[in-house]
């Protein structure tokens, strides 16, 4: 059976849990504070992708990675693990080449008078994009699966364990645009229109060969039918792009998401730290966890989750994802693409949190093609969730994610230490006794209408 990592016992003799290791790190360390841990996270960015470079999902590269965080989690957390999973890394993308078959295809129905398969091939392609691609629930597994690697590490509390506080990222980065520099809304946008005007020609011509007793037989269309079809056939080329949309390099990825990954080990390196000084959380338990497969659906936290989800204490997650520019730091209250709720109550407790520290942090909401985060995998399993985001809408740095200047050069440190800032506050404002002390929520942090667009 398995079992979480904090299930399991350490090997002595492994060096990563060597207690020297463990007493080294910690001896000499001044009184740490969030300046010093964000130097580190800028210092183990450095150090990771300098080995590792691009990281596509499954990938070596990937595996090393967590291999990487491992030995940092090692260090600073009572236990630690990899654990492997199986995962179709290819299905999430194919949508970029199933509507412009799928359209193709209708075309030729409706011009040899079947319209009836071109409409059913229409409802399943459509089903096909809700649930693989706009809902992140596709298929885990299938022909071309690879293993996806997630690594985790806990910090256990003092006595009891009555609630979990679950930060998470993902070590995976994205496949990139072909086209760089160009708006990757146009190759989504033209298509999709082009698509809905084919499957409206297509029922029309349905609905008219049922009036003409025409059905299943070979016919040509009606003469308005029949020039929309000209127009939509001669239209098809607004799909040659989105049929090589997606290239074949993967984004340096460390905006997206490689720093998030280096926060989680320094936010265990400072718990940890307390935890030795004797000043450990009473009872409430840590967990720190890095997922691959985020960018292809999800795919290794749909697989934490569903692993470990029943085994959770009272557990909260605190997801990080693209934290670039502090003016930009959003708790996220829905996810994928805006079909997914996250916990408002939580988003809003965590921004509250912030204010009292001083930062200005807001509410907000991914929109439709915005994408998807791990806290969604969370959620899905009944936790409450929330993502830390801080990328901006448009306008300057906007697109850097998903693109080959998402590399080194994109780390803040200011950003960085106001992101461990606001984690270590939430955690230590979660486990002090607020009995009696009612939370009131503020007015700017209940506005959800921050919405995140592809750009």
């Amino acid at each position: 059976m398995l079992k979480l990592p904090w299930q399991r016992k350490k090997e002595e003799k492994r060096e990563l849990f060597n207690a020297e290791v463990k007493a080294k790190r910690i001896e000499g360390l001044e009184t740490l504070k969030a300046s010093r841990l964000a130097s580190l996270v800028i210092e183990k960015c450095g150090r990771i992708f300098n080995e590792t470079g691009a990281r596509e999902a499954g990938s070596p590269q990937a595996a090393r990675c967590a291999e990487l965080l491992l030995e940092s989690f090692g260090q600073v957390s009572d236990s630690a693990a990899l654990e492997e999973e199986k995962a179709d890394c290819s299905s999430f993308w194919m949508v970029y080449s199933v509507l412009p078959v799928a359209s193709l295809a209708m075309l030729v129905f409706c011009w040899t008078g079947f319209p009836s398969l071109a409409l059913v091939l229409c409802i399943l392609t459509c089903l096909f994009i809700w649930h693989s691609f706009l809902l992140c629930s596709g298929r885990d597994r299938g022909l071309l699966s690879r293993d996806i690697v997630n690594v985790s590490a806990s910090i256990e509390p003092e006595e009891a364990v009555q609630d979990t506080v679950i930060f998470t990222s993902h070590h995976d980065s994205a496949p990139m645009f072909s086209r760089q520099g160009q708006s990757p809304v146009m190759a989504l946008y033209l298509p999709t229109v082009h698509f809905i005007l084919l499957s409206v020609v297509s029922l029309c011509l349905f609905i008219s060969e049922i009036i003409t007793g025409q059905l299943f037989r070979f016919n040509l269309p009606p003469l308005a039918i029949l020039i929309l079809l000209v127009l939509l056939t001669l239209s098809l080329p607004v799909y040659a792009r989105m049929f090589s949309l997606v290239g074949k390099e993967c984004s340096p990825g460390v905006g997206d998401n490689l720093v998030s990954c280096a926060i989680l080990t320094e936010l265990a390196h400072y718990f940890w730290w307390k935890k030795g000084n004797g000043e450990g959380l009473a009872h409430t338990r840590l967990v720190f966890a890095s997922f691959d497969g985020e960018e292809c659906g999800l795919k290794g936290s749909r697989a934490w989750y569903r692993r470990h989800s029943d085994e959770l204490v009272n557990a909260v997650n605190i997801n990080l994802d693209c934290p670039l520019r502090s003016f930009d730091f959003t708790f996220l209250t829905k996810d994928v693409n805006g079909f997914v709720p996250l916990s408002s109550r939580l988003a809003s407790e965590c921004a509250q949190s912030a204010a009292s520290m001083g930062y200005d942090v807001k509410v907000g909401a991914l929109s439709v093609l915005s994408g998807a985060t791990d806290a969604a995998s969370a959620a899905r399993c009944g936790i409450e969730a929330t993502t830390l985001m801080g990328i901006p809408l448009s306008g300057a740095g906007s697109g850097v994610i998903h693109t080959d200047a998402d590399n080194l050069s994109v780390l803040d440190k200011a950003s960085i230490e106001e992101a461990i800032s606001i984690c270590i506050k939430i955690v230590e404002g979660r486990a002090r006794d607020d009995a009696g002390q009612e939370k009131t929520g503020l007015p700017s942090l209940a506005d959800e209408k921050r919405k995140f667009t592809l750009r």
